[in-house]
């Protein structure tokens, strides 16, 4: 789950690029401390290609061919596949710092590896790409190869906590605990309603937690009568009583 962020004090000052991740959500979905490393990062500058995204662009759909392995320099990418009903289910946000598609040269055929679901860049994003002998050039850096494995196996990790929500919580408290994990507790108005670090339609929470968008709306009412939540110009707010313990 997120981390619950705080907001940055306005300043007359222009923002630098932590003010400005703080202000769209982009911290929410930044990866280990093990890969932000700034010295890790320019190895990885300096044996890769740039690719520059702007926010929809998509960088993967299913079945195309994948020839680099990603690390996501800046920005954030979102990662999804549709069901046969037509339903969007995102399996996870990659924000600065995280690797993907880091398997694709574990295939010592010559098949080249196929895209199985989506990738998509949420805003301006800038990504470093690392071709088979580049990437197998870096893995001799054992900081870099505890880096990428550190990248994968968080990344299984949030899949696996996924499995057991869907599993065993129900919809209603998933939406709940989606809402508490990126509620900005430095952002209150009227003494007890926080914001959010990010700014969600109801069919952006229903890609997120699996269900369709009448479905959220449904909660979502049922949320505001309940006093949990309260929406303001189209904004969600949390009341402050339920900024509990994700743990």
């Amino acid at each position: 789950l997120c981390p619950c962020p705080f907001s940055h004090k306005e300043q007359n000052l222009a923002p630098n690029k932590e003010a400005i991740a703080m202000a769209s959500g982009e911290h929410l979905w930044t990866g280990p401390a093990c890969c932000n490393n700034e010295l890790l990062r320019k190895q990885i500058r300096a044996r890769s290609i740039l690719r520059h995204l702007h926010a929809g662009d998509v960088y993967l759909s299913p079945g195309d061919p994948i020839h680099y392995v990603a690390y996501v320099a800046e920005g954030v990418t979102s990662h999804y596949m549709f069901g046969s009903n037509g339903r969007e289910k995102v399996l996870y946000r990659l924000g600065r710092g995280w690797f993907f598609s880091e398997g694709i040269f574990l295939n010592t055929g010559d098949n080249v590896e196929l895209a199985t679901r989506y990738a998509i860049a949420e805003c301006d994003t800038l990504l470093y790409l690392m071709d088979y002998n580049n990437f197998m050039a870096l893995l001799q850096n054992i900081t870099f190869a505890q880096a990428v494995l550190c990248s994968t196996v968080e990344k299984s990790t949030i899949l696996r906590h996924e499995v057991e929500s869907v599993t065993f919580d129900s919809t209603l408290d998933r939406l709940k605990r989606l809402l508490q994990s990126c509620v900005n507790p430095g952002a209150v108005e009227d003494g007890k309603w926080c914001n959010l670090s990010v700014d969600w339609t109801h069919q952006d929470i229903a890609a997120i937690i699996g269900v369709n968008r009448v479905t959220v709306s449904r909660f979502i009412a049922e949320l505001k009568q309940d006093g949990f939540l309260r929406q303001i110009n189209g904004r969600i707010q949390i009341h402050k009583e339920y900024l509990i313990s994700l743990e």
